[in-house]
């Protein structure tokens, strides 16, 4: 497994490094998101969906409903399991399917058990003011990707 470290001085510098990463998803791909609440999880989503080619503009945090499907057909689909909190029981979104289908970035994907997909795993910690701290670890072509930018 090979890890990539890099930093963002804003939301825009964050929805960058997604798209970078974005650009080298494809379907089977599983992206496991962490980080503390208001870390730039979504914004670092919101990226991924730009280096799909998808507007970024509907990208929005599915913590209340689970699921966002982006782009018809679908170009990468989107769950979040802060609500099912940590040991979460996923079965019942049928992982499988949706990243037959298309990316899936996962938010909070520490709450499961998402090891069977090898996910590319980006932990996002604040630092000073708007900095954040982002870790890629995975064997993912987007860690290459980012470590040229």
């Amino acid at each position: 497994m090979s890890v990539v470290d890099a930093r963002s001085g804003s939301a825009a510098e964050t929805e960058a490094l997604g798209a970078i990463i974005g650009a080298c998803l494809r379907a089977g791909d599983l992206v496991s998101l962490a980080g503390p609440l208001g870390s730039g999880k979504t914004v670092l989503v919101r990226g991924l969906a730009v280096g799909l080619g998808l507007e970024p503009v509907g990208v929005r945090s599915p913590t209340f409903v689970f699921h966002h499907v982006y782009g018809r057909p679908a170009r990468l689909h989107h769950i979040d399991l802060y609500r099912l909190g940590p040991g979460a029981d996923i079965s019942f979104l049928d992982v499988e399917s949706l990243v037959a289908d298309a990316p899936l970035a996962v938010e909070w994907g520490g709450y499961a058990d998402l090891e069977p997909w090898r996910p590319l795993t980006i932990t996002i910690e604040p630092a000073a003011g708007d900095e954040r701290s982002i870790r890629l670890s995975g064997d993912h072509p987007a860690l290459a990707a980012v470590a040229r930018r």
